[in-house]
């Protein structure tokens, strides 16, 4: 199977096609430009938008955060502004952790998450942009993932995911099957478990067997950070369910 393929320009400002209320998941291992990808691709969507930070120290939300002009907030909702003060094109909810009271800490990551995902799911007309589902999982967090998966796309609520691991940790929470059931657009990695792979039956619409064997065949290729490290940054499986012209698969660049 040969298909078509994209650098990320192209793909980002001629290909990208998104409908308010649509959701996006992106799946691969840790590395691979998942964070990166969706931040750019927000980026050039230019929807309302806030993303939820779950770890203490993450370089990657800080600079996009400034990039897009994101304020970022400890507590949610943000706090009111006054009428003469303009309004920020998104938010980055990145609550502050104690690191010595992991029970604390957890207690704030629900309340804090909850409150927001509930907020975008009531009045609609953004986006949610959760970095790393499993962990809202581990949260408890659930139905409010499941009311925007299956209720949102009405109230223009759109929910981005991202995950490392398609089949869940060993032991944790499964990530419900909406993650890849309800979304429009699927960005897969570069894959080489087994068992991850086998996850994108459930992506409808798309013959399984089609996915596995692209995935395998995506190439990692060394790009240099910021930090001058060498990292393996994946080409992306590019799925888009329910288009006007049906499922669409091609493949996008890391540049």
């Amino acid at each position: 199977m040969r298909l078509e393929t994209f650098d990320r320009q192209e793909f980002l400002h001629r290909r990208w096609d998104y409908q308010d209320g649509e959701h996006v998941t992106a799946i691969q291992p840790t590395g691979g430009g998942k964070t990166y990808l969706l931040f750019q691709l927000l980026e050039v969507t230019g929807r309302p938008a806030v993303a939820l930070v779950m770890k203490p120290r993450d370089a990657e939300p800080a600079k996009w955060t400034r990039q897009l002009g994101y304020k970022e907030v400890g507590h949610w909702p943000p706090p009111a502004k006054w009428p003469w003060q303009q309004k920020p094109p998104g938010y980055t909810l990145w609550p502050r952790q104690s690191l010595t009271d992991l029970d604390a800490d957890e207690a704030l990551l629900q309340s804090e998450f909850s409150s927001c995902l509930g907020h975008v799911y009531q009045h609609g007309d953004q986006i949610a942009f959760a970095d790393e589902v499993q962990g809202l999982c581990e949260l408890k967090l659930q139905k409010h993932l499941k009311a925007l998966w299956t209720r949102g796309r009405a109230m223009h609520a759109g929910l981005w995911c991202a995950t490392q691991k398609p089949s869940g940790d060993q032991g944790g929470p499964p990530v419900p099957t909406y993650l890849y059931s309800a979304a429009s657009h699927l960005f897969l990695g570069r894959d080489p478990t087994k068992m991850n792979r086998q996850r994108f039956s459930e992506i409808g619409g798309v013959d399984p067997h089609m996915i596995g064997d692209a995935v395998s065949n995506l190439r990692l290729h060394p790009i240099e950070g910021g930090d001058g490290r060498i990292n393996y940054v994946s080409e992306q499986l590019y799925l888009r369910k329910g288009g006007p012209m049906g499922a669409y698969m091609c493949v996008v660049m890391p540049w």
